[in-house]
């Protein structure tokens, strides 16, 4: 092992110190929560723009041939110089930003261990990473549970994920025989078995394919832990051919090898004990839906209609709304080119600087929760913020005919690595007589979506691919005012792509003269729908 001889003039790092201190103080806006948003995502390419110059400034000065960091600056460029071309592009696709992730929390790591013998340099590294914002175990951990939920969502092949090939089409760089095997590493950690044998399997194959496998402590170290993996998901005899490789190259790790071979356990056939809730028949039908197997037939759709309509009062006579009727009942439709792109571009600057980590309602108490099934960030922005969104509340007024002053304040949402929000329902299922209850949603889709990102009704068979400047309208309550569970709906994973929302829920507070209730309650044909199947 190589001890690198640091030779650097005080002087000459402390003005790059200084300078690199300067433009990233009070960075760390963020508590990590990075994979949540493709604008946390944005942050970590900038920090890592800045260590991969501080790491190129300390090859050129210490003047020594260091191979392993030459080829990982190459490799780095590379991905920044396809990052330059389109950053939206290139961190939308989800191996990318795994990799960017994973660069980051593991890979600098390893390099910090390399400089703990430089002495001199570590005081001014281990300063500098103080300011800078760097993800975290969870977003490391999440990156890896993403690309799971990807690929277990769309029935993705695990060695297309590794090709940045993505439903057919390529994307990005490969993963590395190291990237996958870090992967199937992570997903043992997390108990997410089911998946890990195809990664280390994946793991495996390209490290048998690839000619340039440089001999270091670092790629030796991971041969070492491949072959304890594939010993853990049941392949031997490939774990001993890494073995076998691995004491030719190193003949003082034999004794190591012995002990891990005589002491691994094989995982058990079926290792994951998934949530109760995946196992329903509600969410096989909800993926299902995400990967469009299923749809609704001719005669379910021949019925609807796409229609012109003047507005409230006709006050829309020279730009009439276009109404594409989705589903009859419950009502559900889509008003296309509600807002111009520039109206959806300054709505999403208006909440990213306040994205914070979207929360779910506690059914068992007060309050809002973090969990897992919803991956995203989130804003609320009030009406009288900018004349767009008073604009955009007012034409939904219009377009609805609601009345918008019971409506909460606007939600801006962005979906990032594998964003989803499993199947849900908008309305309150317990509302005392005082209180109010969301009667619509409306969701005003502010980008496009290249894959995924659809909003689901599981049991209505319905997905809306998001297109930018178009509000999904539909109703949660039946006029009785009892919430309609045929309305529980999903946003589907995120494939490629930055998916960004406004939510608008509309309360039943004064809406008499536009939803009068029946003579009867109208609940029943909702009641199947209740609970969970």
């Amino acid at each position: 092992m190589r001890v690198f001889n640091l030779n650097i003039s005080g002087s000459c790092y402390g003005l790059l110190l200084g300078v690199l201190i300067v433009a990233c103080v009070g960075a760390k806006a963020q508590d990590g929560q990075y994979y949540a948003s493709v604008a946390g995502l944005e942050t970590l390419l900038k920090t890592e723009q800045i260590l991969l110059a501080d790491l190129k400034n300390y090859v050129d000065m210490t003047k020594q041939s260091l191979e392993m960091f030459e080829k990982e600056i190459l490799k780095i460029e590379a991905e920044h110089q396809m990052a330059a071309a389109d950053t939206e592009n290139y961190l939308t696709n989800p191996v990318n930003a795994y990799k960017l992730i994973k660069r980051l929390h593991n890979d600098w790591q390893k390099h910090e261990e390399h400089f703990e013998k430089a002495k001199d340099h570590l005081p001014q590294w281990k300063t500098k990473s103080n300011f800078l914002e760097l993800p975290n175990d969870k977003d490391f951990e999440e990156s890896a549970l993403a690309l799971v939920r990807l690929q277990k969502t769309y029935n993705l092949d695990v060695s297309h994920v590794a090709s940045g090939i993505l439903n057919g089409v390529k994307y990005g760089t490969d993963m590395s025989w190291s990237d996958c095997l870090l992967l199937g590493q992570q997903l043992i950690n997390v108990k997410a078995y089911n998946q890990t044998k195809a990664w280390i399997e994946e793991s495996m194959r390209r490290y048998n394919v690839e000619t340039s496998k440089a001999i270091n402590d670092y790629s030796l170290d991971f041969m070492e832990k491949l072959g304890e993996n594939l010993m853990k998901t049941g392949n031997t005899e490939e774990a001993m051919s890494i073995f076998r490789s691995l004491v030719l190259k190193d003949p003082k790790r034999l004794s190591t090898v012995s002990k891990l071979y005589d002491n691994t356990y094989i995982l058990p056939e079926q290792y994951e004990e998934e949530r109760d809730y995946h196992k329903t028949e509600e969410f096989k039908l909800y993926e299902k839906v995400c990967r469009e197997e299923i749809t609704r037939s001719p005669a379910e759709l021949r019925h609807l209609r796409c229609r012109h309509y003047r507005g409230v009062d006709n006050a829309f006579s020279l730009s009439p709304f276009k109404i594409e009727e989705i589903n009859e009942d419950p009502y559900v439709m889509l008003v296309h080119d509600i807002i111009s792109s520039q109206q959806a571009e300054k709505i999403k600057e208006l909440g990213a600087p306040r994205l914070e980590r979207s929360l779910v309602r506690n059914t068992g108490g007060e309050g809002s929760l973090l969990r897992n099934y919803r991956i995203s960030k989130q804003a609320w922005v009030e009406y009288s913020a900018h004349p767009y969104t008073e604009k955009l509340i007012r034409d939904l007024h219009y377009a609805t005919g609601l009345q918008t002053e019971s409506s909460e304040p606007l939600q801006v949402a962005n979906y990032g690595l594998g964003g989803h929000y499993e199947p849900h329902l908008d309305h309150y299922t317990s509302v005392t007589a005082e209180q109010s209850n969301r009667m619509s949603t409306s969701i005003f889709y502010l980008s496009d979506v290249e894959q995924g990102g659809a909003t689901a009704f599981p049991y209505l068979k319905i997905a809306i691919r998001p297109t930018k400047g178009t509000v999904l309208f539909w109703y949660n309550l039946h006029r009785s005012l009892d919430g309609d569970y045929r309305t529980r709906h999903a946003g589907c994973p995120v494939l490629k792509g930055s998916k960004w929302i406004g939510n608008v829920w509309t309360h039943d507070r004064n809406q008499d003269v536009v939803r009068p209730c029946l003579l009867y309650r109208d609940h029943e044909s909702s009641l199947p729908y209740e609970f969970v199947k």
